[in-house]
């Protein structure tokens, strides 16, 4: 029996685990959105990482119980990197290889914080989770090729773009735990800020080398892309606390990827196929297997 500390600290870890799996499922509906109101969606994208510097910049001066710690600007700037270069990856992809491989394969790099969190952490799953992970690689495909239009993929020609998309947002996944197992809660502010920081500076030099010109419309866009990005990063570092990544980051990915799909169906009317009803269901047991235990 869970004692009745032990009870609410799991409840608050699984409504802070809903809460950060519906923030960071915004990311990806607000780029949608500004592209269908006509606004270029890779401006938007890379000016929110600078919109998030601002941002975090700001908590720091509310947050005045922050620390500055080498660690931590370490964590923060490796991150940032990864996390812009991860993004000129994902447009690159979707222009070449097509939405659903694309979406894929982005979902699926989910597996390289699942696997960290077993090898580096020892966080090893039990029967069911082990169930639930296995159900939820077989479910993202599913939902991704179920909904939208379909484009052909050479994947000889885009080998090398495909594991570089990997491999980059795996590590942006991977992020908020390595924060959340070697910085204290207090330096919070400052990985942030680090983060968004280094990819701000990374996407203004790009658009400034690109023949891209982001107008007022595209920089509000970007604000609140980045409040959203900024928001969903400090939420899995504070849910990660609570549990483990075997749990966390499955999670995210596959109620998340839900979450947008419905979206996609009522909101965009986009069309849907059989395999997209299939990946909903077994999200569903994945969710029950993976929180078992």
């Amino acid at each position: 029996m869970l004692s009745t500390d032990g009870e609410q600290t799991t409840a608050l870890g699984l409504l802070l685990l809903i809460t950060a799996t519906v923030v960071t499922s915004c990311f990806g509906l607000i780029l949608k959105s500004a592209h269908h109101n006509g606004h270029n969606a890779l401006a938007v994208g890379s000016l929110n990482y600078g919109a998030g510097a601002v941002i975090s910049g700001l908590l720091m001066l509310v947050d005045s119980g922050w620390i500055w710690h080498w660690t931590t600007v370490v964590i923060g700037a490796v991150s940032g990197f990864f996390y812009f270069v991860a993004f000129r990856f994902l447009i690159q992809a979707l222009l070449q290889g097509g939405v659903a491989v694309t979406l894929a394969i982005v979902r699926l790099s989910v597996l390289i914080p699942i696997l960290c969190s077993i090898v580096i952490w020892y966080e090893i799953p039990n029967l069911p989770q082990i169930a639930g992970i296995v159900t939820v690689c077989i479910a993202l495909p599913l939902l991704t090729i179920g909904v939208g239009r379909q484009a052909e993929l050479s994947l000889r020609g885009v080998a090398w773009l495909v594991g570089a998309l990997f491999i980059t947002t795996g590590f942006c996944h991977l992020s908020p735990k390595v924060f959340s197992e070697l910085a204290p809660q207090s330096q919070m502010p400052l990985y942030l800020f680090t983060l968004f920081a280094v990819s701000g500076i990374m996407g203004l030099f790009y658009l400034w080398n690109k023949p891209i010109r982001a107008r007022m419309p595209e920089v509000r866009w970007s604000v609140l892309l980045g409040a959203v990005n900024v928001g969903g990063t400090w939420l899995l570092v504070l849910t990660l606390k609570y549990l483990p990544g075997t749990v966390v980051f499955p999670f995210v990915s596959a109620v998340g990827l839900v979450i947008t799909t419905l979206v996609a169906i009522l909101y965009w009317k986009e069309q849907v196929r059989g395999p997209a009803y299939v990946g909903i269901g077994l999200t569903l047991v994945a969710v029950v297997l993976v929180n078992s235990g």
